[in-house]
């Protein structure tokens, strides 16, 4: 399985008119997998969106799956500033509120960056880079640890590692839910993250 990583770009920008049209790659991508999903979007459709030509698009990417790393290499640090202010407070939450939060967090990008979720449903499954799965579990788990000092390393990692891999399955689940269900379906993830944490916490 591969990883996201700044190998997806196959020319690294130089200049800021580079880095522009780059972005604009990506908008245009992550569009057009909102809209159609990732199998039946091209590197033409994404080449004609961006008002580029398809030779300028091949220029930077070998393919559309190259594309899909680096949206989700930028979607992962992008998330980054949706963690922060809940690890930063993780110390005086309750699990119930951490959980909330956690879960609303969650739900704020998702609904922000549809094709996030697109590429998730997608048959050819991507993966982050196993190092950067790691500093981000550790990160939770030491927020795990600041609320419990009695916890373990071991313990804290496996608890974040339960955490995210509960995140993973509400998303899993929400992208396949009618609108109508998706409340209902944040809610009883809220209650399932909420119990857990309570037992790790407390």
């Amino acid at each position: 399985m591969p990883s996201i990583s700044s190998n997806a770009v196959r020319c690294e920008p130089q200049q800021e008119r580079s880095a522009r049209r780059l972005a604009s790659f990506l908008d245009a991508a992550a569009d057009l997998f909102a809209e159609a999903g990732f199998e039946a979007c091209t590197m033409t459709a994404i080449a004609e969106r961006s008002g580029a030509s398809i030779g300028t698009l091949y220029h930077y990417f070998p393919d559309k799956h190259s594309i899909a790393f680096a949206l989700l290499n930028q979607y992962a640090q992008e998330i980054e500033s949706y963690w922060k202010p809940l690890i930063d407070q993780a110390e005086s939450l309750t699990p119930q509120r951490f959980a909330d939060r956690f879960i609303e967090r969650i739900i704020d990008f998702v609904r922000e960056h549809p094709a996030y979720l697109a590429l998730l449903a997608a048959p050819k499954q991507f993966s982050r880079d196993p190092a950067a799965r790691k500093a981000l579990r550790v990160t939770f788990a030491n927020a795990f640890r600041a609320r419990n000092p009695s916890l373990s390393s071991e313990r804290a990692f496996l608890a974040a590692n339960v955490a995210l891999q509960t995140v993973k399955g509400l998303t899993a689940l929400y992208s396949e839910a009618a609108p109508k269900e998706k409340p209902q379906i944040v809610e009883e993830f809220k209650k399932l993250l909420s119990l857990y944490l309570a037992t790790v916490l407390s």
